[in-house]
């Protein structure tokens, strides 16, 4: 009989349970770990979908709201409580300035940045991982990852949201520019970096012209020509 699919929340929690058992086990880090690949995207360019491929293709673990809810489970919180903070805006350093750090249940923005730098330090020095968005192509060293942008012309993204989600072109349009607005702003008040500066990247994808299986194995040929230790997960 064959088995039900698991429901995404059931792969993001185990996947962090796992995290969280490696972490437990006193174990000796490799003194090179593997690279990590990090993949910034517009919205709806589904550069996720073309992270999880490179992620199954090179045996690496994959961090998109998984990095929520380990972010959540460091800070002994629930997810819900980080959400709002999750690669959204006001600007950190606006509220630093002012003194006023908006706060739900005692838990600020800068307490997610805390805990989002040390998940993700734990992530680099272990290796082996493709971490989406939040910036992170800017929080860890460039000699260590593969820095990796999606992206796909504004007319498709909002035809495909329109169509996936049945709503108007208009609405379409209005969810994918705040999105990106959200995102551009975030990486800028953290880094105090342009998102779209090509020089923060190593490759550009453009999911437009180019379908996602095809996507990564370009990603997964660049990892291989820059990290020629990596070793695909079929060899």
């Amino acid at each position: 009989m064959e088995r039900a699919p698991r429901s995404v929340d059931a792969m993001v929690d185990a996947q962090v349970q796992r995290w969280l058992a490696e972490r437990q086990r006193v174990t000796k880090r490799p003194a090179t770990p593997p690279p990590v690949v990090t993949v910034s995207r517009e919205f709806g360019a589904r550069g996720a979908a073309v992270g999880k491929l490179v992620a199954d293709r090179l045996g690496y673990t994959f961090w998109n709201r998984e990095l929520l809810g380990a972010i959540a489970a460091h800070a002994r919180v629930d997810p819900s409580m980080l959400a709002r903070f999750d690669e959204h805006h006001p600007s950190i350093l606006a509220e630093t300035v002012s003194g006023i750090i908006p706060s739900v249940h005692g838990v600020s923005q800068l307490d997610y940045v805390r805990e989002l730098t040390l998940v993700v330090r734990d992530l680099v020095a272990r290796g082996g991982a493709v971490l989406v968005g939040r910036g992170l192509n800017y929080m860890i060293d460039p000699g260590h990852a593969l820095r990796v942008r999606v992206v796909c012309p504004l007319g498709q993204r909002i035809q495909e949201l329109a169509d996936r989600d049945g709503i108007s072109a208009d609405d379409a349009r209005a969810t994918i520019e705040e999105a990106d607005r959200d995102r551009r702003a975030f990486v800028h008040d953290l880094y105090g970096k342009d998102i779209d500066d090509p020089t923060g990247y190593d490759l550009w994808i453009n999911t437009g012209t180019i379908a996602l299986e095809t996507a990564a194995d370009l990603v997964v040929t660049a990892v291989r020509a820059r990290f020629p230790q990596v070793r695909t997960a079929t060899g």
